[in-house]
């Protein structure tokens, strides 16, 4: 699913409508649930600061689990079921933790059955006013009116990502044609979109069709003459945006723009990252260091449990341990929990698992797609080896293949690997050299815009990925 640029107005509005509407619904089912079963009044001999705190409990589990399981971007997907299915999750979630939350959530009813009754009537109250909201309410109000300038590679990518029919109306762009300087292609239609002009009449143009965006498509500085500047400088003074289309790529899709060609992969764009603050290197420290001991502390307790399974399914070593490139290229030795029988790869030497792969034990399917496998990687990240977020480290044997076929794969060696990362919570599993090169476009994306927020976004989004379990 696209990512929804959200700076966008008109994703706040809906968003903060739809979000105040479920705080409201939950106090409200909180209130009749208080009301129904506890029958001496609303405040049972309780401090009326005390139930006020009930009330801000509950809205701030349905925050967490929202965020967690990434609720609100499922305003946009195709499907209405999914974001009907997603609310109801959270809302289970939450009100079932709100009545077992420790000291802080009202003591139990004298009948069970008021227990249930209000998960049901939450689950069910959000379900119905989000599969309303998703029938009528969802999509963008106005598209906005998008022209673009560069009928070239790029140019084409990015309409043919705006226009693609199972995003155009969630995403809200409307393409009305392209602006390009080569006389030739006047007239001609590109990804079904007519090229209009030459930039002479790119500001007659955007008035004429009442342009909201102007996306810029073209490489580089040097492909911009000083005449096409002055084009551009009448349209924003005007009042249209103006964006460069890699960084509106970026924005929807979540990844950098790539041109694949038949020989060769080139960026589209020349990539860059920027420099880390020092703020953020310390905040990045201490996330590490943190998650490292919850980590391991949370590793030492899985222990009975893996190797009990394990006793029982596959006997062998309980670790297993590979050599990885980290950062710069350097080699180190990362720890996991054994997932396959053991000497999985005698006679086939390194290989890429398969999603179904045979060598994959029961327990060690499990252990994969809940992420326990990864636990013991939090050594590695307390010895400052690996980062809680980063990209996957990859084996030296097929960072070697990948470095031939994919020029810039190196770049994603410019930070340290990570246990979790954007593109392992962006894209599917995969074991093919195009997912490779999928997840690598995600990896630079990451590195080229990582911060703390972009770095507790990927928690929540893991976090999601084990309740569901979709782990790789």
């Amino acid at each position: 699913m696209a990512e929804f640029r959200q700076s966008d107005p008109r994703y706040i509005i809906r968003k903060s409508v739809l979000l105040f509407a479920d705080l409201l619904l939950l106090c409200i089912s909180l209130y009749l649930y208080l009301s129904i079963f506890y029958h001496n009044s609303l405040w049972p001999s309780q401090p009326i600061t005390l139930n006020l705190l009930w009330f801000g409990l509950l809205c701030g589990l349905w925050l967490v689990y929202s965020a967690a399981l990434r609720l609100y971007l499922a305003l946009f997907a195709p499907k209405i079921s999914s974001l009907v299915r997603k609310s109801a999750l959270v809302a289970a979630l939450s009100s079932a933790s709100f009545l077992l939350f420790p000291y802080l959530s009202p003591l139990f009813p004298d009948t069970r059955l008021a227990f249930y009754l209000f998960i049901g009537q939450t689950t069910l109250g959000i379900s119905i006013w989000h599969f309303l909201f998703g029938k009528f309410f969802n999509k963008p109000a106005l598209a906005k009116r998008t022209l673009i300038v560069g009928a070239g590679w790029s140019g084409k990518k990015i309409a043919k990502t705006l226009s693609n029919t199972a995003l155009s109306e969630d995403l809200g762009y409307e393409v009305v044609g392209f602006i390009d300087d080569n006389a030739a292609k006047v007239g001609d239609e590109v990804e079904g979109f007519k090229v209009l002009s030459k930039s002479d009449e790119m500001f007659t143009y955007a008035r004429r069709l009442k342009v909201d965006l102007i996306v810029l498509a073209v490489h580089t500085a040097e492909n911009i003459n000083g005449d096409l500047y002055s084009h551009i400088i009448n349209c924003q003074n005007y009042g249209i945006e103006l964006t460069p289309a890699n960084i509106l790529y970026e924005e929807v899709i979540g990844r950098v723009m790539v041109k694949q060609t038949e020989t060769s992969l080139n960026l589209t764009y020349d990539f860059y990252s920027k420099p880390d603050d020092l703020l953020y290197l310390v905040l990045n420290r201490i996330l590490n260091i943190g998650f490292s001991i919850l980590g391991l502390f949370i590793c030492g307790l899985a222990i009975p449990f893996v190797w009990y399974l394990n006793a029982l399914f596959s006997r062998g070593p309980l670790f297993y341990s590979q050599i990885r490139t980290g950062r710069d290229g350097t080699p180190f030795r990362i720890y996991k929990f054994r997932t396959m029988v053991v000497n999985a790869e005698k006679g086939t030497g390194a290989v890429w698992a398969n999603k179904n792969d045979s060598r994959i034990t029961g327990p060690g399917n499990f252990y994969r797609k809940t992420r326990i496998d990864e636990l013991p990687q939090f050594w590695n990240v307390l010895r400052g080896e690996m980062n809680l977020i980063g990209p996957r480290p990859e084996r030296p044997e097929f960072v070697s293949e990948l470095v031939k076929k994919i020029p810039f794969f190196d770049l994603r060696h410019e930070v340290k690997p990570g246990i979790t990362g954007w593109a392992q919570v962006r894209h599917k599993y995969g074991n093919t050299e195009e997912d490779s090169l999928i997840k690598l476009q995600y990896d630079l994306y990451y590195i080229k815009n990582r911060s703390f927020l972009l770095d507790m976004g990927i928690i929540w989004r893991t976090i999601a990925v084990m309740i569901k379990f979709k782990g790789n």
